[in-house]
């Protein structure tokens, strides 16, 4: 028999669940009910110890409901229908306690559906007519018990029915209430600098500490795909051979390398690979999996908040973008429009000129809109990083003189995504610095990496004079989105006139150390 035909939930209400309050109340009621019926026909000293029976079963009933509602089922209230009615069915009870068979179909349908609520009313109909059988006139007792039954099984189908909507609005807010609270915690978390929430970063302090433990001279944490290749999230030394130990038998494995599993909450996060390490017995590898466990669930938490963080990152770029698109870049072209109209009325040839320059400066404004509008949307998308810097230079350039000579090797894992976006950044800016501000006619994009080492250069030939200005953060943002992927920027003239951005990472060592966080 199915007693149960959804899933129950609970709001809250002045710091107590909403639904307990209800169902408790019910419980009462129907207690208060069966014992006026009782005190008015003078039985109180006969039916005395079945009424507090009944407060007893009342009870339980309350402190069951109470329970959390992972482990809390409609089998509660079939259970105290079931008890009840055996109860006052054998005891020749009077007439007045039946009432309180009322009280579970309605309780049920405060918390369940329709179904649960018409078995349970089934479960105390069954149960009366049970107890009553065994007596030689089992009417009265039918008699007693069948208005109460049916009228909780009506007041339970009304109740389920009245309250099925909130108990659906509850359902699709549950999701978001969740997510509300854990972003709350994360958010005080953060705040009080309990953890850091810096994966890379992470990463790097797991492989430090592992370092120390086993002498190791080389490191690598490697996050999975959703394809399931590994994909480096930082590393120490020469990491490049690491990756390929990941999916060797142990027996073949270069010598003196490690591989751990970083087991996060939905299976394997990653792997730990240690090369050339000193110092590995027994106990070693015990402490290993400890700080890789301990570590592991910070790793994956702060994997999910980096991707949190992308996505809303990228919705309010291209939030942006659509508000500079629908008002500033169109308030601009109007007033272009106006100055056109200025120079076709006007005879006057000085502010005819002044009207085609003030034209000209505006189409300037206007395309500048456009290309900031571009740069907000574009991103790397299932192309690696080669392909959205090709597009993106390609795009930029079209309609000027300036040409693109365009160099990439990409090769080994690949680069996780956090890495791959700041690389676009740090790229659109310089590529825009030099559409803006160089006069060149020539820009050389260059990217190389095997998954480990990072290699960026863009060049031009224009005319130089590329450092920092006053009130200008372009140099300044470059710099801290390098730093922050444990690489470094130079900024110089180049070699024959122009500029040389370039942006390197350094033996493999691709998230920086020293973190606060142990």
């Amino acid at each position: 028999m199915r007693l149960t035909n959804r899933v129950d939930r609970t709001g809250t209400r002045g710091g107590l669940p909403y639904t307990w309050r209800v169902t408790t109340a019910v419980r009462v009621f129907a207690l208060a009910l069966a014992a006026g019926i009782v005190f008015s026909d003078d039985r109180a000293g006969v039916s005395g110890p079945l009424l507090a029976a009944l407060v007893l079963i009342a009870c339980a009933g309350a402190v069951l409901d109470w329970t959390p509602e992972s482990t809390r089922t409609s089998w509660t209230a079939a259970a105290e229908m079931l008890l009840a009615a055996l109860m006052l069915a054998s005891a020749d009870a009077s007439a007045g306690l039946y009432a309180y068979l009322a009280a579970p179909p309605v309780v049920t349908g405060v918390r369940h559906g329709f179904v649960t609520t018409v078995n349970v009313a089934f479960v105390g109909a069954i149960g009366v007519l049970a107890a009553a059988a065994s007596g030689t006139d089992p009417r009265p007792e039918l008699v007693a018990a069948g208005p109460w039954v049916l009228s909780g099984l009506g007041a339970g189908l009304l109740t389920s029915w009245q309250s099925r909507s909130v108990r659906d609005q509850v359902d699709r807010r549950a999701p978001y209430q969740a997510a509300h609270q854990l972003m709350e915690q994360l958010h005080g978390l953060a705040r009080r600098g309990d953890i850091g929430l810096d994966s890379a970063q992470l990463a790097a302090d797991l492989e430090a500490d592992l370092r120390r433990k086993t002498g190791a001279v080389a490191s690598a944490v490697f996050t999975c795909s959703p394809e399931g290749e590994p994909v480096m999230l930082s590393s120490y030394g020469d990491g490049a051979p690491l990756a390929a130990e990941i999916g060797a038998a142990p027996e073949h494995r270069s010598p003196g390398v490690r591989v751990l599993t970083v087991q996060g909450t939905d299976g394997v996060l990653g792997y730990l690979v240690l090369g050339g390490v000193l110092r590995w017995n027994d106990e070693i590898a015990e402490q290993a999996v400890q700080v890789t466990d301990n570590f592991a669930l910070r790793i994956d938490t702060a994997e999910l908040f980096d991707e949190v963080r992308r996505m809303a990152t990228s919705e309010e770029r291209n939030r942006l973008a659509r508000e500079m698109h629908d008002g500033v870049a169109q308030e601009i072209v109007a007033l272009g429009y106006v100055v056109d109209e200025i120079e076709s009325v006007s005879d006057d040839t000085r502010t005819r000129e002044l009207a085609a320059s003030l034209r000209d400066e505006i189409s300037r404004v206007v395309s500048e809109l456009r290309y900031s509008i571009y740069d907000l949307r574009h991103q790397v998308t299932e192309h690696r990083l080669s392909g959205a810097l090709a597009e993106y230079v390609r795009e930029l350039s079209t309609g000027t003189d300036m040409r693109v000579h365009l160099t990439f090797d990409e090769s080994g894992p690949e680069l996780s995504a956090r890495t791959e976006t700041e690389l676009l950044r740090i790229a659109q800016e310089a590529i825009g610095n030099v559409r803006r501000h160089s006069q060149a006619k020539n820009v050389w994009v260059a990217f190389a990496t095997d998954g480990f080492l990072i290699d960026l250069q863009i060049e031009d030939d224009g005319v130089g004079q590329a450092g920092p200005r006053d009130r200008h953060w372009g140099l300044q943002t470059m710099s801290e989105r390098a730093r922050g992927i444990g690489a470094t920027l130079t900024v110089r003239e180049r070699p024959g006139g122009g500029t040389r951005v370039h942006l390197r990472t350094h033996d493999s060592t691709t998230a920086r150390e020293g973190s606060a966080h142990p």
